[in-house]
Parts: C-alpha cells; sequence; structure tokens
C-alpha cells in the first residue's frame, strides 16, 4: 500500500535513552594518561640512548615503543650507569609501559573520534546525563545512553538514527543521510531546533538543497530582544554594527592572534553609539570608545539567512508544528507508552 503524504517537510528532533549496561561501569578516554605515559616513556629511552626516531611531541605510538624495545639487545651496558642490571631494570620499565600503551590504545579505539566514555558492558553507549535522574533527581549523575534522533512528517516518523554523541549538532547530517538512503532522495524542508544551528549544518543543507529552518544558538534572545545581534554582515568588505555604523574591512593589528577564516571590522569612533555599552559589554576596557570586530563571513551569512527564514510566515508556522508532531512523539514514547530504557544492548543487534 502505498502512502500519498508528501514527505518533502520533515521535523527533525532527539532524546536521550538510557541504555541497557550496569551502572557505574564506565570508561573515560585516557588521553591525559596517555600523554603523561609517553612523557615517561621518552625519558627513559633518552636514559638508554634510544630517542632516535621519536615523535616530538603528542602520543606514541606503541608499535614504536614496540621496536625500541627490541632495540634495547644492541645497548651497551657500558653506555649506562649501574650497568646490566640497570639495563635490564630498563628493560622491565619499558615493558611495562608497552602494556599500558596497548590498553590506552585499546580504549581509544573503542571511545572512536568524538566520545570520551564508553561503559564495559555495552561498548556503543556513552556516559552522559539524562534530564530525569532517579539518583538525585537532578540530572547530575553520569549514565549509559543513547542519543536517538527522528525524523518526523505529517505525523509519521519515516526515519530514525541513533547515536553515540552527547549533544545533537553532529548528528543532522548522519540522520539526513539516513533518510536518504531509505527514500533515495532528500527532504526540501527541514525544522530543527537551535541545537542543531552550526556552521557545517547550514552548509550541509544548502549543499543537498534543503532548506532549514534551523534555529541557532542566540536565536531566543535576539528574537526577544534581550540580546540583539550587535552587528549585520553586509558583503565580503562591509559590515553595519548596531549603531547604524558601515564600515569597511580591515587587516588584523599586529601581534594578533590571526585566524585565516575570519573577517576584521575596525569601528573607530563609538562615543556618540547609544548601544556602546551593550557592545562592550564582553570587553575588559569597558571605557574605549572604538571597537575591533572579528567575524566568521560565513557563517555570519548563513545566520542571517536562516534568521530571514525562521521570521517568515511560512517558518513561524513550521516551529509551531515542529513541537506538536515531533516533540509529540517522544511524548508518546516516554510517558504514554513508559519507554524510556532501551532493552537489547549496542547500536546492531
Amino acid at each position: 500500500m502505498e502512502c500519498s503524504k508528501s514527505m518533502n517537510t520533515v521535523y527533525l528532533d532527539g532524546s536521550k535513552f538510557e541504555a541497557n549496561a550496569n551502572k557505574h561501569r564506565f570508561v573515560w578516554r585516557p588521553t591525559i594518561f596517555h600523554l603523561r605515559l609517553c612523557e615517561k616513556v621518552t625519558n627513559l629511552l633518552r636514559l638508554m640512548h634510544l630517542e632516535k626516531g621519536l615523535p616530538e611531541a603528542g602520543i606514541i605510538p606503541s608499535k614504536i615503543i614496540m621496536e625500541k624495545l627490541a632495540d634495547v639487545d644492541n645497548v651497551s651496558p657500558a653506555l649506562i650507569e649501574g650497568g646490566q642490571n640497570t639495563l635490564a631494570k630498563m628493560r622491565r620499565q619499558l615493558s611495562g609501559y608497552l602494556l599500558k600503551a596497548l590498553e590506552y590504545e585499546e580504549k581509544e579505539a573503542i571511545c572512536g573520534e568524538h566520545r570520551n566514555s564508553y561503559y564495559k558492558t555495552d561498548h556503543d553507549a556513552t556516559a552522559t546525563c539524562l534530564k530525569e535522574d532517579y539518583y538525585s533527581g537532578l540530572g547530575s549523575q553520569m549514565h549509559a545512553a543513547y542519543n536517538a534522533q527522528i525524523v518526523v512528517s505529517n505525523g509519521f516518523v519515516v526515519s530514525y538514527y541513533v547515536s553515540q554523541d552527547r549533544t545533537a549538532i553532529r548528528t543532522l547530517q548522519p540522520a539526513m543521510e539516513q533518510y536518504y538512503r531509505w527514500y533515495g532522495t532528500y527532504p526540501e524542508r527541514l525544522c530543527a531546533d537551535a541545537g542543531y544551528g552550526s556552521l557545517a549544518n547550514y552548509e550541509y543543507c544548502d549543499q543537498k538543497g534543503i532548506k532549514a529552518f534551523i534555529k541557532y544558538g542566540s536565536w531566543n534572545r535576539e528574537k526577544t530582544v534581550r540580546n540583539p545581534a550587535t552587528y549585520e554582515y553586509v558583503d565580503e568588505n562591509t559590515f553595519q554594527c548596531l549603531g547604524e555604523s558601515k564600515e569597511q574591512r580591515v587587516e588584523p593589528p599586529p601581534n594578533y592572534r590571526y585566524k585565516s577564516n575570519s573577517a576584521y571590522f575596525y569601528v573607530k569612533d563609538c562615543s556618540r553609539c547609544n548601544f556602546g555599552l551593550y557592545c562592550r559589554r564582553y570587553l575588559k576596557n569597558k571605557s574605549q570608545n572604538s571597537r575591533l570586530f572579528e567575524i566568521h563571513p560565513r557563517y555570519a551569512l548563513l545566520k542571517q539567512q536562516a534568521r530571514d527564514l525562521l521570521l517568515s510566515p511560512e517558518a513561524i508556522e513550521m516551529r509551531v508544528n515542529r513541537s506538536c508532531q515531533v516533540e509529540g512523539v517522544f511524548g508518546a514514547i516516554k510517558q504514554n507508552m513508559e519507554y524510556t530504557r532501551f532493552h537489547r544492548r549496542s547500536r546492531i543487534g
């Protein structure tokens, strides 16, 4: 049976579900401990005159440590203070470092690129705080959880994606790719909340031809005029500040930490501006009569496009619909069906 409803307009949202894993059995990514271990390995190899070929900084792979361990047999005891006994002790110590390095690498491989934790009984689950905490009620305790994303159209869940991310910002693209794999096309319109508003997501929707009604982080404060935007990006070389001053792009000042993807605009005289105190509220020197703006042109342009879309009548209708449709689905699942915890372990299976 075919569905006659169009799925050109979709709504995206996510919620965290507790995983079926033993509590308090999580493992943190051992990045700091791994770096400290590599410092110890470097110092030990210097004493053994085997420091040649080591990375200048960062983590030393276990493969290199293993090669250095094999080279210990070629070290003359006469070069080591203490002779053969000290050399044997150093070899045992390096063997211990190698085992520890292998352990750290295994944990980092399980965590993957974007995670800092996993659970012993469910390696795919991530340690995160849930909104409802049966320990303290404040959402302050770590739990094994998954971030479930759903795509809703016309009241139907048309796609889903189970993520290991603690936030929603990196889940939009895989959720849309899952939608594309199922239906062979991308939706024409997508509505999502501020948790998905980022440069990468705006550019992704622009490349895929998706009309993105996605809020950005400061949208609510700008909409209620509590914290209006301090500038408007006009074009590549011009911008307009809140005080109606139009400025041209300038070179970054000397000894400034220059970023290649940033643009700089200098407002020379702010003495007569009625918004001076508001504009300089985060600056160290609030009494100065000038201001240097550092902005990301591409992100500023995409944010302004998103703001124009979000203020249109079409977007207002979609934002009202999003609250009813996609958030209502999670309400039905968690409250009506009382499904707040996954019953299976791992994302596959």
